[in-house]
């Protein structure tokens, strides 16, 4: 009995085991981890574990996610990510909880494909983990999109078999885990174009079940109406937005013309390469490869403005490249390719390609892993501040990615803003405008702004940020506490009233 079970799931145990194996030495062959977020991600899902769904959450103030009006738009994948919490340090749960989940989405995805008969489902899933490095990195990071990309998985699952209901509740799921779930809406107007090329009839089923379950998700809700509104400006701060009024993660930039070209080589090929093997006729007989062709389009358009959507491109592409090629490889035998002496040598050359291109993309997310910043970059001065300041006093920090380091080592204190500086410049532009320019030291004397205005008498900066520096060294009211390697943490003295 478990030897047929064996047997039957085989490509999907070799799927979730292989990843295991590949995306653990990777992690824990870094010093850091992935991304600058996952700090943030899994330090919340430790206070997931301890508190529950309603976690108190008063580090951002100043921001739209102060205390009144926090939204987890994560919520679902702090709980996900909480037990790994419970018996594991935090960077191990990290590191161990990110492997897992990328495990689980690839057995997922040899499973998917053999539900729509794909030959060597264990070699497409490969295939799809090496096309990039940008979307192996990222999905690498303790964040959710790795959930995103199952959901997308799911959606085209449910869609193609006319099951409305599970897609009403995939959709539900997907809000609770990743504000990215809009993302299903031009999901579901694409399969009502499928639907329509494949029977000539407009079906509102797609459209109506996205949005039942995104209404549902957004209502039964711990954040409910407040998540609402936070939706609102994430769509207009960095979907609808032609520029970013704040600086940004690197990832909302788009990629230079000879980046995209090496990092999505294998996505763009296969994309060009599905096209040039589907004749007119086929789109009307091939409702899954027209799906993802229109699907992979999208993605790509949205590339162009942002490199973060290689994680929805690279595979959108390579599906549809798979069923392009799904009548040839059906017919496709390794027995018969062994009697065909002539085709040896060109099949040897695809390996070979294949294996290289594999090694580049492995060895160069090993490299890339091997360069992150330490783990305890911030423990020496984040500690000092837990341990020499007030419980629940605000630190002034100089910039806003500082905060997922900071909350991960330290969630004594209070902080600025993090996770997004959009979400304190639509707060209150003109105190983000302030926080900037004493963070690029370009105020002479912040010593009272920061005490009077931020609430805040110790500032924590790391040794980047020179220009603030060299102020503090010349203020006479600002001492320096704590200094290491990597950051500074100083203390803001009060004027002598008496004076």
């Amino acid at each position: 009995m478990s030897s047929s079970i064996f047997i039957r799931y085989r490509s999907q145990l070799a799927a979730f085991f292989g990843c295991m194996a590949i995306i653990g030495f990777l992690q824990f062959s870094s010093p850091g981890l992935a991304g600058n977020d996952g700090y943030y991600h899994i330090a919340m899902a430790s206070l997931v574990w301890e508190q529950g769904l309603s976690v108190a959450f008063p580090y951002l103030e100043f921001t739209l996610l102060d205390q009144d009006h926090f939204v987890d738009t994560h919520m679902l994948f702090h709980v996900f990510q909480a037990p790994f919490t419970a018996f594991l340090d935090l960077e191990s749960a990290a590191k161990v909880s990110s492997s897992f989940f990328i495990a689980l989405a690839f057995t997922f995805f040899t499973w998917m494909l053999k539900q729509y008969d794909v030959p060597y489902p264990l070699f497409w899933a490969l295939v799809v983990l090496i096309s990039s490095e940008s979307f192996l990195y990222r999905m690498m990071m303790p964040r959710p999109p790795i959930f995103a990309l199952v959901f997308t998985w799911l959606t085209f699952h449910f869609l193609m078999q006319r099951q409305f209901k599970l897609l009403a509740l995939t959709t539900c799921i997907f809000v609770w885990t990743y504000k990215s779930f809009p993302i299903l809406v031009p999901m579901a107007l694409i399969a009502m174009v499928v639907f329509y090329v494949e029977k000539k009839t407009v079906d509102f089923k797609p459209l109506l079940a996205v949005i039942a379950g995104i209404a549902i998700g957004m209502v039964i809700n711990p954040s409910f109406p407040d998540n609402i509104y936070f939706l609102l400006n994430a769509l207009r701060m960095k979907i609808f937005a032609d520029g970013f009024s704040t600086s940004v993660g690197n990832e909302w930039y788009p990629f230079k013309t000879l980046g995209l070209l090496k990092d999505a080589f294998i996505p763009l090929v296969a994309y060009i390469g599905g096209i040039l093997l589907t004749n007119r006729g086929e789109w009307k007989a091939d409702p899954c490869r027209l799906f993802w062709f229109l699907v992979a389009t999208m993605w790509l358009i949205m590339l162009f403005k942002s490199r973060r959507f290689i994680e929805f491109y690279s595979p959108a592409a390579l599906l549809f490249f798979i069923y392009s090629l799904q009548p040839w490889a059906k017919q496709f035998s390794f027995a018969k390719l062994f009697q065909r002496r002539i085709l040896w040598l060109p099949v040897a050359v695809c390996v070979a390609l294949f294996a290289v291109v594999g090694y580049q993309t492995l060895h160069g997310e090993y490299v890339r892993m091997q360069k992150k910043t330490p783990i305890n970059a911030y423990q020496g001065g984040a500690r000092w501040l837990a341990n020499n300041t007030p419980a629940g006093s605000t630190v002034f920090h100089t910039d806003w990615d500082d905060f997922p380091r900071l909350f991960f080592h330290n969630r004594h204190n209070n902080y600025i803003l993090g996770l997004d500086p959009d979400y304190m410049r639509l707060k209150d532009a003109r105190l983000y405008k302030t926080w900037k320019k004493i963070s690029k030291g370009r105020v002479k004397s912040p010593e009272d702004i920061i005490l009077d205005t931020f609430g805040a008498e110790y500032v924590f900066t790391d040794k980047k940020h020179k220009r603030f520096m060299k102020i503090a060294k010349r203020s006479p009211r600002m001492e320096k506490v704590f200094s290491d390697r990597y950051t500074v943490v100083y203390h803001i003295r009060k004027l002598d009233t008496g004076e």
